[in-house]
């Protein structure tokens, strides 16, 4: 990378960093453009030839929350020798929900104001959608190895493909977490509680059952493809 790009990546990482902050501190609506270039050190106009405007940081931040949760490993199926292989993926939610549960006002902004559930917008953001068709896909795809393995095992059902299974987790977790940063059900239970609730009740329907002569050809259906 060039002199020149890095310093712009450096700028351009800098204006999330303080965003980040200052949506926290101050929250979204607070925070002005003046306040951004101000605690970054830049002009006005050097702010907006990396971004529009807030939103557009907002949307960024978003990604870059969902690219870290598109950064999850890659399943070792020997790792478990018999066990529980989706013990592995509960605890790896329950972390997860620890970690928006202790940072709820901004999680709530990402969830409901980024575009991080639903992204849309004009042709000017086709690189932006892409980019987070891209991490959510990677989401679904380690999500899947997962329950291939556990299909392989025996220790989930296999007549439904690991990739739908994936998206079945990604929106039940989605949802929970969303309808519980904007207190949807005013019932005080934390979301770690009502996340493993959910868990319970699609990992019940996933659980391995005796299948027939006429099922087995459903088998085949479990790939990742």
């Amino acid at each position: 990378m060039s002199l020149r790009a890095t310093k712009k990546q450096r700028t351009h990482d800098s204006i999330l960093a303080v965003c980040r902050d200052l949506f926290r501190t101050r929250g979204f609506d607070e925070t002005t453009i003046t306040d951004i270039v101000a605690a970054v050190g830049i002009s006005r106009q050097t702010f907006f030839n990396y971004f529009p405007g807030k939103d557009a940081v907002l949307a960024q931040l978003g990604l870059e929350w969902l690219r870290q949760q598109a950064a999850v490993p890659r399943i070792d199926p020997g790792t478990y020798r018999g066990g529980s292989i989706l013990a592995g993926t509960r605890e790896a939610v329950r972390a997860q929900l620890r970690a928006i549960q202790a940072d709820p006002e901004f999680m709530r902004l990402i969830f409901t104001r980024s575009n991080l559930l639903f992204p849309h917008g004009s042709s000017a953001d086709v690189i932006e959608r892409s980019v987070h068709r891209d991490h959510t896909r990677a989401i679904f795809e380690a999500i899947a190895a997962v329950i291939k393995a556990a299909q392989d095992s025996g220790e989930v059902r296999r007549d439904i493909p690991a990739l739908q299974v994936a998206e079945l987790y990604v929106s039940t977790m989605l949802m929970t977490t969303r309808l519980w940063l904007v207190d949807y059900w005013h019932d005080g239970i934390d979301l770690e509680t009502r996340g493993m609730r959910a868990l319970d009740v699609l990992e019940a329907g996933l659980a391995n059952q005796p299948t027939n002569a006429a099922s087995d050809g459903a088998d085949q259906d479990a790939d990742l493809t």
